[in-house]
């Protein structure tokens, strides 16, 4: 039988579960447990030095819980934070910047500014990936349950914007009257694995991209079907992806209907969307994020680095300030659109885009013995700064580094590494995914005298 415990919750931990000690002073981590609650849990992973538990039922109630708006989301893996007053989410988020910058980057003093919250904390997503699984005529389109990979069928998100719950709607009537039959991950057997749905808003307009196991007749079908019928879907895709992996794209993409792009607009410029390409989810607060980059930037520098440059957003927004960008990214479908976003807003000429890994890049300048930009502007994944990147900065010593980060921690650690040649200006948080544990950050960084 599996124990179960009266658990104080004491505070958040990273991943937006509760955190309290069981009695032999193990720590419990409770998912949609909130701090000062008092709850009967059940446990349900027991390792050395950490529990992991489920509410069975609550003692006392924190007055900051409210109603999940969600009627899935006891199970949803999508939305972590749906329970708490969102003026204490956000605290909590500016808090765990803190807490990170304190102990892991060893800052007593870590000029943290107030965290820029959301104004629309809901329906904000332009992008989502909603997994398949069922049978032929009944599929089931969602989202995974939290910790597995059991498919929910959501019916609208709270989080996706209008359109593309409009849409998801439509596309699971079709697959349904389709007869395709879902992937199932298991067997590898099936075909249709995930809808990926992204929308523009500036033409009010979608693009679907269907991503199967091998490309069939009745796909094609399918997707002349959801470009036909569907209101506002620019275009349809079909993506192939053979393997048996938890990785959600194949290498081969295809217009199947339609468009193959959309166009989107971020302070002012234009940018082509395809299928696959990386562009933030939060339209509105990725302008405050960027907006929080170009004004470090400040005295209209001669030149600029853009690393980890993705389809060119950032460069593109820092050459309206700087005489020339060099804009680094490893993905070739990517750097082929951030050299079509330089052409469409005419910075082709101010813009170089090159392709290659960031740390190899680096580490050649700075053998080479490269003349230093006046800024640097990074934009990593989640695991930071490769130690390369960290070592090329050292040697060649660019006087400005904009950081932005998706991951407290791996941000605090980068500036712990930079502290000996940089000074930290000031960090602020931005909430890029609000009912979620996600945190973004501006950190600004000037070369120390």
């Amino acid at each position: 039988m599996e124990e179960q415990l009266t658990v104080h919750i004491e505070r958040m931990g990273q991943a937006g579960d509760g955190v309290g000690r069981a009695p032999d002073g193990r720590l419990v981590f409770v998912p949609q447990a909130l701090p000062g609650e008092t709850v009967e849990v059940q446990v349900t992973e027991s390792h050395k030095t950490y529990l992991r538990a489920r509410v069975q039922a609550w003692l006392t109630r924190s007055l900051e819980r409210v109603e999940p708006v969600c009627p899935v989301y006891t199970d949803c893996g999508g939305c972590t934070l749906q329970h708490w007053d969102y003026p204490a989410e956000a605290q909590y988020k500016w808090e765990r910047v803190r807490q990170a910058l304190v102990r892991i980057a060893g800052l007593t003093e870590p000029s943290l500014q107030p965290i820029r919250v959301a104004q629309n904390p809901w329906a904000y997503r332009n992008k989502g990936q909603f997994p398949v699984a069922g049978t032929a005529g009944d599929v089931r389109l969602g989202l995974f349950q939290r910790g597995t990979h059991q498919v929910i069928d959501v019916t609208a998100c709270a989080i996706q914007n209008t359109l593309i719950n409009h849409v998801l709607a439509a596309v699971r009537d079709l697959v349904n009257q389709s007869g395709i039959e879902p992937y199932e991950e298991t067997r590898h057997t099936g075909i249709l694995r995930h809808v990926l749905i992204r929308t523009s808003r500036a033409v009010g307009q979608a693009l679907v991209l269907l991503v199967a196991r091998e490309d069939i007749p009745a796909l094609q079908k399918l997707a002349e079907a959801i470009h036909e019928q569907v209101p506002n879907v620019a275009g349809v895709g079909i993506n192939i992806n053979p393997e048996r992996t938890n990785r959600v794209l194949g290498h081969q993409t295809r217009v199947a209907a339609g468009a193959d792009s959309l166009r989107e607009t971020l302070l002012g410029l234009t940018f082509r969307l395809s299928f696959t390409s990386f562009f933030q989810v939060n339209p509105e607060q990725v302008e405050v994020l960027y907006q929080l980059a170009l004004e470090a930037l400040e005295d209209n520098p001669d030149t600029v680095w853009d690393i980890y440059a993705g389809v060119g957003t950032l460069a593109a927004l820092a050459a309206q300030r700087a005489r020339h960008v060099t804009a680094v990214e490893l993905h070739p479908a990517a750097v082929l659109d951030a050299r079509d976003n330089m052409r469409l807003n005419g910075l082709d000429k101010r813009v170089e885009v090159i392709q290659g890994a960031a740390e190899a890049v680096m580490r050649d300048w700075a053998q080479k013995g490269q003349r230093p930009p006046d800024a640097v502007i990074f934009d990593p994944p989640r695991a930071g700064l490769k130690p390369e990147v960290i070592e090329a900065l050292l040697v060649l010593k660019p006087q400005r580094l904009v950081y932005i980060s998706c991951y407290p921690e791996t941000l605090a650690r980068d500036l712990k590494l930079l502290a000996s040649t940089y000074r930290l200006v000031r960090v602020t948080p931005v909430d890029m995914f609000p009912k979620t544990d996600h945190v973004e950050s501006c950190a600004i960084l000037v070369r120390a005298e």
